[in-house]
């Protein structure tokens, strides 16, 4: 049975971008704003658990690639119950049932008791995976699943990886075991080598290293490595793009350094074959076709339920703890996710 919908809701409210992450936390707000109600294509959720990614971090900076009216509750994914639907059959279809989303990307986000989001972003949940897996389904299982994809069909030996310490690059990671495929994982702090290490995990690099980029040059031509998955940008992948394989592609999905990517050498475009492309989850979800997205959805969930793909948690916390768990996510991301339980 669904509860009767409350006209006012708590929510985490965004005042103004900040260029400066911790000032941009501390500036959130917890406040009371009226329940918003669906349209047409859209649905109502009550939010079970929400996360927070670094795209979060970034949207709260104004540095990504979305921007709202502000002010805005921030917050791109999360699990809940549909409560309320728009009149149409997508919409309806869903009432009632456990889903997971991404949330609007105009409306207000998923840090709130309760956020409207498109039907079409939704995806039925199954009731035995725990709600903080369910919480982090859509952005990290969802782009690791589709980035292997252009793994597999450039049929390379081996790829390269930074941000080696995140949640995705653990997913990324227990893909490849299955599929036979070598990584070469890149983290920024040399005590991360012996935590991956102790994971059994065969190749780590860490880029502060002096002889980095010699490592780095010898290694991606001994496995063969020709692709990149790049969280990070700036002028360090460029460098490392020019010391691959001919033919190695670069697939940029994150900015962490907060630069845009640079030192890519001209030759290697024109004579050798390398490339440059972007990855957006968005776009990914918006050209893959139902029945695909379908498909991906069942392997997923089955390997969430079986525990070949765990998301990490750090900490649950309600609504009014979101600034201090934030700010202590910030200095360790690798320890595992927020979840936030409104």
């Amino acid at each position: 049975m669904i509860d009767k919908i409350p006209g006012k809701m708590k929510a985490i409210v965004l005042p103004a971008y900040n260029g400066n992450m911790i000032k941009a936390i501390k500036s959130l707000e917890l406040k009371e704003i009226p329940t918003p109600k669906p349209n047409i294509g859209q649905v109502l959720i009550k939010v079970d658990a929400t996360t927070c990614n670094p795209s979060d971090l970034s949207f709260i900076q104004g540095s990504y690639g979305i921007k709202k009216e502000l002010p805005v509750v921030p917050g791109f994914e999360g699990t809940g119950i549909v409560v309320q639907a728009g009149d149409d059959e997508i919409s309806n279809n869903l009432m009632g049932k456990r889903v997971s989303f991404n949330a609007h990307v105009k409306l207000n986000g998923a840090w709130a008791e309760y956020t409207i989001t498109n039907a079409t972003q939704c995806i039925p949940v199954h009731l035995d995976i725990p709600v903080e897996q369910a919480a982090c389904l859509l952005i990290n299982p969802y782009t690791a699943y589709a980035m292997f994809e252009l793994i597999k069909e450039r049929k390379s030996k081996a790829f390269v990886m930074n941000a080696a310490m995140g949640q995705l690059a653990g997913m990324m990671r227990s893909l490849a075991i299955e599929a036979g495929i070598e990584v070469i994982n890149i983290v920024r702090k040399k005590a991360q080598i012996e935590i991956l290490k102790k994971k059994e995990v065969k190749y780590v690099l860490c880029s502060v290293d002096d002889d980095f980029l010699n490592k780095f040059s010898k290694l991606s031509k001994q496995l063969e490595a020709k692709i990149f998955i790049d969280a990070v940008s700036g002028e360090l992948s460029g460098k490392m793009l020019e010391l691959m394989p001919a033919d190695s592609q670069l697939v940029l999905y994150g900015a962490l350094t907060g630069e845009n990517l640079s030192h890519i050498g001209a030759k290697d475009l024109i004579f050798y074959g390398k490339s440059v492309t972007g990855f957006n989850l968005i776009n990914w979800f918006e050209n893959t076709s139902k029945e695909k997205i379908s498909e991906i959805t069942a392997k997923l969930q089955g390997k969430i339920l079986k525990g070949e793909i765990k998301t990490e948690i750090y900490k649950k916390v309600k609504l009014e703890d979101v600034r201090g768990s934030l700010i202590r996510y910030v200095v360790n991301m690798s320890a595992g996710k927020v979840i936030i339980e409104p």
